[in-house]
C-alpha cells in the first residue's frame, strides 16, 4: 500500500518531490478519483495537472509534469513580485 503522499511509481514521485523542493508556488492534492491520482494546482489557480494513478508509461507522465511546472514556474514567480 503507497503511503499519504507518495505515488506508487519512483518516476512520478521523484517528479512531485523536484516540485515541491524547488518551487512553493505549486499544490500537489491527492484525490483518488477512478484513474486519478491527484493534480498538482497552479498558483494563479488557473490551472491544473492532472496526475494519473496508472499512467501507460510513468516516465513520459513523469516527464510531462517536469514540462507543465517549468510551463507555469512564472505565475509562482510573479505572485511572489506582487506580494513582496
Amino acid at each position: 500500500m503507497v503511503g499519504r503522499g507518495r505515488h506508487q511509481h519512483n518516476e512520478i514521485n521523484a517528479a512531485l518531490a523536484a516540485l515541491r523542493k524547488v518551487n512553493r508556488a505549486f499544490t500537489v492534492v491527492q484525490d483518488h478519483n477512478g484513474h486519478r491520482w491527484g493534480w498538482v494546482l497552479c498558483s494563479c489557480g488557473e490551472d491544473k495537472f492532472v496526475i494519473n494513478c496508472t499512467p501507460r508509461n510513468p516516465g513520459v507522465h513523469a516527464k510531462q509534469i517536469q514540462r507543465w511546472t517549468v510551463k507555469h514556474d512564472k505565475c509562482g514567480a510573479e505572485e511572489q513580485e506582487e506580494g513582496s
